[in-house]
């Protein structure tokens, strides 16, 4: 539970320090934007500012909404207002910890929906009903999140749109993964990435990745989830984003999360300090936040002290979090510390602050790991009759987002805390819960291993498959190598025998011509898959090595060629001035029917 809690805390200002531009990033866009003609340039530009702005200054990004809206809607373009419906719907999704935001975001997404639909634009339906699917996620409602995708996937099925079908079997795998049907949420997570990489697009694949990195991670085999999370990262300078540098001091602190829930303390310090060191270097202290928060919870795991300490020493931390909203996530963190150090008195202090952000306006999940801290305070402080309340209300919470492992806990708390009250039937019945809950985990822990045996072994068949069809490939390929040889030995062949016919000189020529060119073309071809191997696709290796290639084998063509057929047209038998070779084949064929 934690764990939990400062996961929650770490992904709010993850999200916003990756989602805010550097202020001179800022005031270059909006150089850009009075520079900008009106339509489709201008409303996008405005809707950047909007949604970064989201993270700095509410009432700003509400100006340029508006002002995006009200451009859209003069236009009369109908997917240029069905794309502003769409980010003013975007916008509010950010807060997923905030349920009035989120419910801000259905409603917009329903608008431009509906607008969509009514307009038969099938690109702005799809991309509706996905951003739809994803704050429901968040909420979660994932029956009516799964009702959004299939409706999209109807759509997009009939549409020659890669980037569209990918999202949407992230989707799909992103749902199948949170109702735990893992087979089905990886088969999606494969189909969405087998597009990318037939595309060879940059972002598609980066957003493959890390959508695999996150179900390895669910699967607790953290080691091929940071294999894919390092081949997302690969994928950033190919991806050419703006704002690439600030993405990559985001990409640092999730890499650092992932060790931390391995328990490789060392790595993971090691990429929370890069995060720091990076935004440090690009002069944008806000963006240090996440591994400030990271580093807070590797404190939390080793020391308490050393967490308050820091914690205290990190006033921009604390002011950045109350910014945003999250101000009641960090007095729980201060209240978990002070519970943890037996200072009941600042524990309590510090939960009561804490206590209406989280009941006020936050998702369930939230709730959960709030509920679940605050019971554990007042068993600890001997409120017995409290601390049943809240492990009740979290046990709720638990089963209504369907949190085995969370439940299991709180069942071994309430067996502990209902003993204590002297209620032993209550007591016994948790204990019976807890026992079963354990051998349900431990049933889908054995379920997981079986699970991660047939992935590997469908891996391993899909690999088979691969070389299997790689090698067919290759088979095929030197079929038509050695078909292509002996053809060009066969040309060859008769542009010598030409040369004991009585044939024209033009004619040897032009059959040298067309030899001498098939040959030199079909080395080229041979050398070509060689460059593109040894050069890795790179444009300017390959035309460097097509120069110097040509420029050797171009004059060796033409005095070649020269030679041969200079050779061949100075034999004696050969007669300039025949009337060719299949003239005097047919005749040949004449004499005997002349003679008779």
């Amino acid at each position: 539970m934690k764990r939990k809690l400062l996961l929650q805390l770490s992904l709010v200002l993850c999200f916003f320090a990756s989602a805010q531009q550097n202020p001179a990033v800022v005031d270059s866009m909006k150089v850009k934007l009075s520079k900008a003609k009106p339509g489709k340039e201008r409303i996008e530009l405005l809707g950047r500012l909007a949604r970064v702005m989201m993270t700095t200054n509410q009432e700003e990004a509400e100006k340029y909404a508006n002002q995006m809206s009200q451009e859209a809607e003069m236009s009369r373009d109908r997917k240029l207002m069905a794309r502003a419906m769409i980010i003013n719907a975007d916008r509010f999704s950010y807060f997923y910890y905030d349920r009035a935001k989120l419910q801000r975001s259905v409603t917009n997404y329903s608008a431009a929906l509906a607008f969509a639909k009514q307009n038969q634009l099938d690109k702005e339906t799809v991309q509706s009903l996905i951003g739809l699917s994803s704050v429901y996620n968040n909420i979660p409602e994932l029956d009516k999140s799964l009702n959004c995708v299939n409706q999209a996937f109807g759509i997009v099925s009939g549409m020659n749109d890669d980037t569209l079908k990918v999202s949407v079997y992230n989707s799909f795998g992103l749902i199948y993964q949170l109702k735990k049907e893992r087979i089905l949420a990886l088969q999606n997570y494969l189909n969405a990435l087998r597009i990318a990489e037939e595309e060879k697009d940059a972002n598609m694949l980066r957003s493959c990745y890390s959508n695999l990195a996150r179900f390895y991670g669910d699967m607790k085999d953290y080691d091929k989830a940071i294999d894919y999370y390092q081949r997302a990262m690969d994928q950033l300078p190919l991806a050419k984003l703006e704002n690439e540098k600030y993405v990559r001091v985001v990409d640092m602190y999730t890499m650092g999360n992932l060790y931390m829930l391995k328990k490789d303390r060392n790595m993971s310090v090691f990429y929370y300090e890069r995060s720091i060191k990076m935004a440090d270097s690009l002069n944008y202290p806000t963006l240090k936040m996440p591994g400030y928060d990271g580093m807070l919870g590797q404190y939390l795991d080793a020391s308490p002290d050393k967490a308050l300490e820091f914690l205290n020493s990190r006033s921009d931390l604390r002011e950045y979090a109350a910014k945003f909203g999250s101000g009641h996530m960090v007095n729980n963190a201060y209240g978990i510390i002070y519970k943890k150090l037996g200072k009941y008195d600042s524990a309590a202090y510090y939960f009561a602050q804490a206590a209406p952000g989280f009941e006020s306006n936050s998702t369930p999940s939230a709730k959960l790991g709030f509920y679940y801290q605050f019971a554990d305070f007042q068993s600890r402080s001997g409120n017995t009759e409290k601390a049943i309340d809240y492990f009740n209300r979290s046990m709720m919470l638990a089963q209504q987002t369907g949190d085995l492992e969370s439940q299991e806990m709180i069942a071994k708390e309430m067996d502990s805390v209902y003993a204590k009250a002297g209620d032993f039937k209550q007591s016994a019945h948790y204990k019976g819960v807890y026992y079963q809950l354990r051998d349900s985990l431990q049933k889908l822990g054995q379920e997981r291993e079986l699970l991660q045996m047939e992935i590997e072994d469908e891996q391993q068949r899909q690999a088979r498959i691969d070389r299997e069809n790689a090698e067919k490939l290759r088979a095929k390929h030197n079929i038509q190598y050695m078909g292509i040889t002996v053809g060009i030995a066969v040309v060859f062949l008769f542009l010598v025998l030409l040369g004991i016919f009585q044939v024209s000189e033009t004619t040897i020529k032009v059959m040298g011509f067309f030899a001498f060119i098939l040959l030199f073309e079909f080395i080229i071809l041979i050398a070509d898959s060689r460059i593109h191997h040894w050069t890795h696709g790179e444009p300017l290796p390959i035309l460097g090595i097509k120069i110097v290639l040509i420029a050797m084998l171009l004059p060796l063509h033409h005095w070649l060629e020269h030679k041969v057929v200079n050779y061949l047209t100075s034999k004696r038998l050969i007669i300039p001035t025949s009337k060719g070779i299949w003239k005097k084949i047919r005749m040949r064929r004449e004499e005997p029917t002349q003679h008779v």
